[in-house]
């Protein structure tokens, strides 16, 4: 469904002004990990529920929305499938994808804490290590005009970082025994 994620991210900045759809995805990344049952109608209930105060809600929007829930879920529930933020294209300046990173991680993070995913008491060293990281990704700004090579790389290696550490958060949590506490 987002072979390309530039349309729909653009799609979902323009309906969901001034929320940010990396945020929304991190969200529902974050929700998923704590809950794996989640499903459509919870999410869309969060959503609405977090953009009551500043966005009404609309068919086209929440069609958009359930296509980012399946999206979501199919990517956190394949094996074969790579979990990759929603961000925007390559092409966008630097600053524009580093802010939306911030916000993903954000998202991610809030989306964790209303899933409560800290009572699991599941989370391994790794796991929290990777969330402290998260929380100050969140806060990291792109000061300059001109992206170098260098910041170009330290940029990919950050997105796969919040791969990687979000699939380890996942199995923390989804573990058997992360589900007894």
């Amino acid at each position: 469904m987002l072979a390309s994620h530039s349309p729909v991210f653009e799609r979902l900045t323009r309906l969901l002004d001034p929320f940010n759809p990396a945020e929304l995805h991190g969200l529902l990344c974050g929700l998923l990990c704590a809950n794996p049952n989640l499903n459509c109608d919870q999410w869309l209930s969060h959503v609405h529920e977090e953009l009551a105060d500043a966005h009404e809600g609309s068919e086209p929007t929440d069609d958009l929305l359930r296509k980012l829930f399946e999206y979501g879920a199919t990517q956190l529930n394949n094996a074969d499938c790579a979990v990759t933020p929603l961000l925007p294209e390559d092409e966008a300046p630097l600053q524009q994808r580093s802010d939306a990173l911030g916000a993903w991680c954000q998202g991610l993070l809030f989306g964790l804490g209303l899933g409560q995913a800290d009572c699991h008491g599941a989370l391994s060293a790794e796991s929290r290590e990777f969330l402290r990281d998260a929380a100050e990704i969140a806060r990291v700004g792109f000061e300059t005009e001109e992206a170098t090579e260098a910041d170009e790389t330290a940029y990919a290696e950050v997105v796969e970082y919040l791969r990687v550490g979000l699939l380890i958060v996942q199995q923390d949590l989804n573990r058997p025994t992360a589900r007894l506490h």
